[in-house]
């Protein structure tokens, strides 16, 4: 089994099984167009796509396979799962499925995401040896710079690392709109290294960001990312009460680990309360600045603005919850 990205998909044609995975919907167009066409070009003329859900009919893919092995003709099977999970039912079709692949047939299989009990199914298994897993989650914060790098590269173009930057803040979570704004730049700006000025002169803010973006920007005190996130969230007409419980579960939990700090190691709490190994440092540190009392007032003030906002329809709820993020960072406490 390989594992690799979806920027590295050229370097790996020829494979006749592949898991693409991932929620980015760019990504997974890229992956997918790149396969099909890379497999015509091989001679898989005949490409047939099946959208899996619980009312697929699998006598249907079956007779595909079957009709390729009486006639040899060389077929590429796409089946598409959309936001549809691999169940039981699904499974017992896939291992079905596995064993009724020949030379003649590439499969092609895209998903959301994958556990650890399909991985252990025995389809997976048995593609395992000749499968390429391709990776087409978004990049985050740290990752996109690199993959903007990279594409720029693969579009033989030159951008200043500055101007690189801007569009990673102004484009995170949005690829399809960021290879827009990449076309869009190399049509207004050809041959040439592309300046910060000539960037900024041509971009929109088209950042999709989920609570949690907003969250982990709050806790590892990045007053001008979470702000970014915030506006964003609000020009996208995300539901304010929605956002204020997000927020009222992470106070709760940082009471809930600054508490059991009296007794225990940061170790120890992380663990019992199962934070992810990568939130570690930013948790440390976040617990480091602030002690239980300040956690408390954070909650108290949570709760006036939703009891106010509940009761007043009318409250600007967007200038308390931008008052809130700079209490939650240490910058207006009261």
């Amino acid at each position: 089994m390989i594992k690799i990205s979806a920027d590295q998909i050229t370097t790996k044609l020829g494979s006749p099984y592949y898991l693409i995975i991932g929620n980015d919907p760019y990504l997974q167009h890229y992956a997918q167009t790149q396969l099909k066409t890379s497999f015509k070009q091989l001679g898989f003329n005949e490409q047939i796509t099946f959208n899996i859900d619980n009312q697929t009919d699998w006598s249907t893919i079956f007779d595909s396979c079957q009709e390729m092995n009486l006639f040899s003709d060389n077929t590429l099977i796409f089946l598409d799962f959309g936001e549809n999970s691999i169940n039981a039912n699904v499974t017992s079709k896939l291992n079905t499925l596995s064993e009724m692949l020949t030379a003649e047939i590439v499969l092609i299989i895209s998903l959301n995401k994958i556990t650890k009990t399909n991985e252990n199914a025995q389809w997976y298994k048995t593609l395992s040896d000749k499968l390429v897993v391709v990776s087409c989650n978004t990049p985050d914060e740290v990752q996109l710079p690199k993959w903007l790098s990279n594409h720029l590269q693969q579009k033989q173009m030159q951008i200043e690392p500055e101007a690189i930057e801007l569009l990673c803040y102004y484009y995170e979570g949005n690829l399809l709109a960021l290879t827009q704004i990449v076309e869009q730049l190399k049509l207004l700006f050809p041959n040439q290294t592309i300046t910060y000025d000539q960037v900024e002169s041509n971009i929109n803010d088209s950042a999709i960001f989920t609570p949690y973006h907003w969250i982990d920007a709050m806790v590892s005190h990045k007053t001008k990312r979470a702000t970014h996130i915030m506006q964003q969230l609000k020009m996208n007409e995300f539901e304010p009460l929605i956002l204020l419980r997000v927020i009222q579960r992470e106070l709760i939990l940082l009471i809930n680990l600054k508490k059991g700090l009296s007794n225990k190691s940061f170790k120890q709490i992380f663990d019992e309360y199962k934070i992810w190994q990568n939130k570690r440092p930013m948790y440390t540190s976040y617990l480091n600045r602030f002690d239980i009392k300040d956690l408390f007032n954070t909650l108290k003030r949570l709760t006036e603005i939703e009891i106010s906002f509940k009761h007043d329809n009318q409250l600007q709820i967007w200038d308390a919850l931008s008052a809130l993020t700079m209490q939650f960072m240490g910058l207006n406490r009261c």
